[in-house]
């Protein structure tokens, strides 16, 4: 399980190098990357978590999976939508750190990796992993950039993120060890999915907000869909 950890606090750290060495005007160019994203959590949801946990067909898991949408609707009247690529400088400029904002966006990534403590097939966790891991870079982007807007002190930043990395490595011991939430692996998947739902959709309508037909878009959508695809192969 550590090395799950790793892996999380990685894309952390992947994603502020990013951030550092490539968004330093700004962060148009993350649509991409966010699009791509955003097709992969889809992927991974629909390609391999819906079909396990509707093994059982249990209706409750689709009320799981709504309660989990709406879940993520409710963090981001906090968050603003920062976890699909919402950008606020003015809310990190001069006011101090907003920090309904950033603890919301931390709720958020501690829930999405509770399921991967569970009980639930090693499939299922590793497809979650790789969502999680694809996800959380561009999101970092994104809280870096904002965190430069709030302060220039590097220690600062850094342990913000830091404290953002180890939401992921919190959520997976709290599933793993809760015993409420142990024997419930399929529920939490269902709730999780229900949070990739909404994140995916949100970016991907948002990504072609123009209603014009975009090939490279298109592009980008099909290829994470296909890596999603091949990353969950038995």
């Amino acid at each position: 399980m550590i090395v799950y950890h790793l892996y999380l606090v990685g894309a952390v750290a992947l994603g502020a190098l990013i951030g550092e060495l490539f968004f330093k005007s700004g962060i148009k160019r993350l649509k991409m990357l966010l699009t791509f994203s955003g097709a992969y959590l889809l992927g991974i949801g629909v390609f391999h978590l819906l079909p396990e946990i509707f093994e059982t067909h249990s209706h409750h898991y689709g009320l799981l999976i709504i309660a989990g949408f709406f879940v993520q609707l409710l963090l981001e009247a906090f968050s603003k939508g920062l976890e699909h690529g919402h950008a606020h400088k003015e809310l990190f400029q001069n006011k101090g750190l907003p920090l309904g904002v950033v603890l919301s966006l931390f709720l958020h990534a501690l829930l999405e990796s509770l399921p991967i403590g569970g009980h639930q097939h090693e499939l299922s966790r590793n497809a979650l992993l790789m969502g999680l891991i694809v996800h959380k870079i561009p999101v970092t982007v994104i809280l870096f950039t904002m965190l430069k807007e709030f302060t220039k002190n590097k220690l600062i930043i850094a342990f913000w993120l830091l404290v953002f990395a180890l939401m992921a490595p919190l959520g997976i011991l709290v599933g793993s060890q809760l015993g409420i939430l142990t024997n419930y692996g399929n529920e939490l998947v269902a709730f999780v999915f229900g949070i990739f739902l909404h994140i995916s959709t949100t970016i991907l309508f948002e990504a072609n907000e123009t209603h014009r037909f975009n090939v490279i878009k298109l592009g980008i959508i099909l290829l994470a869909l296909v890596v999603a695809w091949l990353s969950v192969a038995h």
